[in-house]
């Protein structure tokens, strides 16, 4: 039997044409393949973004200037619950307490975790301990100021002959030695796994505090 050159070129012309749409074919599914695999890349990608961006959520640390004044307004309430009225020693310790109290919470947040701030950028320790003691600054500053008010408010009255100028001063001393105090109880109480809960220390002269529970009138306020 005669095989012709041309039986045996057609036969590879139909062999070639198989040959390149299979690798026609072959290209197409490795094209399919990697934008696959690009966009099986990029879901990825997004999704870790995603649960980074949820992390950083949930570990940003939004610093209010009310935090500390709060927590004291709630002590006190539960001190005129309790007592069905509070004084200015319960105000002293109830702001020492208060202290002691956000600096644990700031201590167990920076135990093991990162924290950050509203911008973004990293929260240390250190950055929250300096926003704590801003805080009590302001509020010492506001109670001193709130009880040399009312002490206007008596001399207008003639009750009193001059606002006690010596007493404020004392006034302002008493609640740095109930921070300091309140933190002391906070180290021995975490060391034996104490809660920290108010006391009744008496910071001062306690005559001091019966002219500004005078001048206050606050076993009558209900805040």
């Amino acid at each position: 039997m005669s095989i012709s050159i041309s039986d045996y070129r057609v036969h590879l012309q139909d062999d070639f044409k198989l040959n390149r749409e299979y690798l026609k074919s072959q290209g197409s599914q490795n094209e399919d393949q990697k934008v696959f695999d690009r966009d099986s890349l990029e879901v990825s990608q997004l999704s870790k973004n995603r649960e980074i961006l949820m992390d950083k959520i949930k570990h940003t640390v939004v610093q209010s200037v009310a935090s500390l004044s709060d927590m004291r307004a709630g002590i006190l309430k539960e001190v005129r619950e309790e007592k069905g009225q509070y004084g200015y020693s319960d105000v002293v310790n109830a702001c020492g307490l208060s202290y002691a109290r956000l600096y644990s919470e700031i201590e167990q947040r920076h135990e093991n975790e990162q924290y950050y701030k509203v911008d973004g950028t990293p929260l240390t320790k250190e950055d929250e301990i300096e926003w704590l003691d801003m805080q009590y600054e302001q509020e010492v500053a506001w109670q001193k100021s709130c009880a040399r008010i009312a002490a206007q408010g008596q001399v207008f009255q003639g009750n009193i002959p001059e606002i006690p100028t010596k007493d404020m001063e004392e006034l302002e001393d008493s609640f740095y030695q109930a921070k300091d105090a309140y933190m002391k109880l906070y180290r021995e109480n975490r060391q034996a796994e104490k809660p920290l809960v108010l006391q009744s220390y008496m910071f001062g002269n306690s005559q001091i505090y019966q002219i500004l529970n005078i001048l206050g009138n606050l076993q009558e306020r209900v805040e």
